[in-house]
C-alpha cells in the first residue's frame, strides 16, 4: 500500500494565546494536485510553514511519504511560502547556484535543465532586479525544485500576476507535475484556478478543516467551487 505524500494529524499552533491552526488533519495522495483553500487568516500559511519546518508546532504530526523524521523527509520536500526571495543584483543563474550550494550542491546541468523548464534560459544571465513578477515566480519554482523533491508546496503562486502571467504559471505547474513526477500542494484565493488545476481540495476556516475531497465530492448540484467555498465558510458548515 502506497503511503500518502503528506499526512497531517492533530496539527496545532498558537500565537500569543490565540489558536491559529486547530487540531488539523489533512491527507495528500501521491500524484495529487491538492488545492488548499481558506479565507484570509484561516491558518493556511502557518500550516504550510509548519509542513516545511520553517516554524515549530505545538502539537500534531507531519508525515511525508510515511516518514516523520524531519531530516530524512525534508529531502523530498520543496516549496515557496509568502513569495520567493532572491539576491536582486545577482543573475537568475547565480541565484540558483547560491541556493544549490545551500542545499548541498547540484550539478550545473540541473540548473540548466530547470532554467529551460521554467522558460528563463534566455534571461538566465540578467540580474533578477530586472525580472518581472512572473519571471521571479518562475525562478522561485526552479529554486524549489533544485534538489528534485517529490512534493512541492506553493503558497499563492499567481498572486499579483496579470491574467497572462497567471495562465503561464498554471500551465507551468501542470507541465512540471508531469516532467518532474511531482505531487503538488497549492494555496490560492483564485478558486477557478484551483478548480481547473487540482485533483483534490481541502478547505479550512479558523484553523479547522471544514472540507476535504475531490470537487465532485464537495460540490452540490449546480455549484461551482466558489459557491461551495462561500457556502461552507459563511455558515461554518462541514463536509466529512
Amino acid at each position: 500500500m502506497t503511503e500518502p505524500a503528506l499526512k497531517i494529524a492533530g496539527l496545532t499552533r498558537s500565537y500569543g494565546g490565540k489558536v491559529v491552526v486547530d487540531n488539523l488533519d489533512l491527507q495528500v495522495e501521491v500524484g495529487d494536485v491538492y488545492g488548499f483553500l481558506g479565507p484570509n487568516g484561516a491558518g493556511k500559511t502557518t500550516t504550510m510553514r509548519m509542513i516545511l519546518g520553517l516554524i515549530g508546532r505545538d502539537a500534531g504530526t507531519v508525515k511525508l511519504f510515511g516518514l516523520d523524521d524531519p531530516i530524512a523527509s525534508r529531502a523530498r520536500l520543496g516549496g515557496i511560502v509568502e513569495g520567493p526571495k532572491f539576491y536582486p543584483y545577482l543573475s537568475g543563474r547565480e541565484n540558483l547556484r547560491v541556493f544549490a550550494a545551500y542545499s548541498g550542491g547540484v550539478p550545473e546541468s540541473r540548473i540548466d535543465e530547470l532554467l529551460e523548464r521554467v522558460r528563463l534560459r534566455d534571461r538566465a544571465g540578467d540580474a533578477v532586479r530586472t525580472y518581472s513578477l512572473g519571471m521571479r515566480q518562475r525562478l522561485g519554482i526552479a529554486q524549489a525544485l533544485l534538489a528534485r523533491p517529490s512534493l512541492l508546496l506553493l503558497d499563492e503562486p499567481t498572486n499579483g500576476l496579470d491574467p497572462h502571467g497567471q495562465k503561464e504559471v498554471r500551465d507551468l505547474i501542470g507541465e512540471l507535475r508531469e516532467a518532474e513526477d511531482l505531487t503538488v500542494f497549492i494555496s490560492s484565493h483564485l478558486l477557478f484556478e484551483i478548480e481547473a488545476l487540482c485533483t483534490r481540495v481541502g478547505i479550512i476556516d479558523n484553523g479547522r478543516k471544514i472540507a476535504e475531497g475531490t470537487t465532485e465530492e464537495l460540490l452540490e448540484e449546480g455549484e461551482s467551487l466558489e459557491d461551495c467555498f462561500l457556502r461552507l465558510t459563511a455558515t461554518g458548515g462541514q463536509i466529512r
